[in-house]
């Protein structure tokens, strides 16, 4: 049997245990360590990340609250419009009041999309 020529089994014994050790070496005092580096930089990365999209949603919900805040007020200005249908000129103040409440809401509503998106789109680079 060939695997147990004494002419060549020191031989083989030898290189087979020096390219061994040579990677286990190469392993565990190089890519082992750069690759554990690597694993700590990147949770150190996305935990910040997260950190960062929570205040992201906290600034949203802001928003959110403070565009129900302008629809209850809005309700409550439509409810005194009606309840002032004899003087016109109130109605009138009220009716520009209202159209400027309405496009305040309007706006905090595209604020919020804008920031839901751009906290995607951060979430899909990063």
């Amino acid at each position: 049997m060939p695997q147990f020529d004494t002419f060549s089994f020191f031989s083989q014994l030898f290189w087979v245990f020096l390219a061994f050790t040579t990677l286990y070496l190469l392993f565990s005092f190089y890519l082992l360590p750069a690759l554990a580096a690597i694993l700590k930089t990147r949770k150190r990365k996305l935990a910040s990340q997260m950190n960062s999209h929570s205040h992201i949603l906290s600034s949203t919900t802001n928003v959110n609250s403070a565009t129900e805040s302008t629809n209850s007020l809005i309700i409550t200005l439509s409810n005194k419009i009606n309840s002032f249908d004899n003087s016109n000129s109130q109605n009138t103040n009220l009716n520009t009041t209202l159209n400027a409440l309405s496009l305040q809401i309007e706006a905090s509503k595209r604020l919020n999309i804008s920031i839901l998106s751009q906290a995607q789109l951060s979430t899909l680079f990063f």
